[in-house]
């Protein structure tokens, strides 16, 4: 079970994927960024969840990640793990290490889909190859 309070608790990495300059306008996925955070506005689960709703469905895997984020804790909506896998699914279909880790996740569990460990492992390899270290310990315990 420890490795659901990862998922609830570490899709968010906390480093954004994007550099803003300062003449630039914000994208949707940047506003959902600071409102989920609390930074330069005051935190909002709802209004994160409304602008990574946009950029998720404008095809930016980060947003896809952090919409499954957001259907997995139920934050800002109410908890729904089949759109959090479909999301996970999207952004890990990308080729996003973290969004593979919590795809093996919700496999390894069987929340969104039915459980099957050999998806799981295979998601988790997938991400450990972009380096992302709890895909790899994630292997070092579920690999047979």
């Amino acid at each position: 079970m420890m490795g659901l309070c990862v998922l609830i608790a570490g899709c968010s990495t906390g480093k954004s994927p994007y550099g803003l300059k300062f003449h630039e306008k914000e994208t949707d996925a940047q506003l959902g960024e600071r409102y989920l955070l609390g930074r330069g506005v005051p935190q909002s689960d709802a209004k994160a969840f409304a602008y990574f709703s946009d950029a998720a469905n404008d095809n930016d895997p980060f947003a896809q990640n952090e919409l499954a984020f957001l259907y997995a804790s139920g934050r800002g909506t109410t908890r729904n793990y089949n759109k959090a896998f479909e999301w996970y699914k999207k952004a890990a279909n990308h080729g996003l290490a973290s969004a593979q880790y919590n795809l093996g996740l919700l496999y390894l569990h069987g929340l969104g889909t039915p459980p099957n460990e050999a998806l799981a492992i295979q998601w988790f390899e997938k991400s450990a190859s972009h380096g992302f270290e709890p895909a790899r310990l994630a292997l070092n315990k579920y690999r047979s």
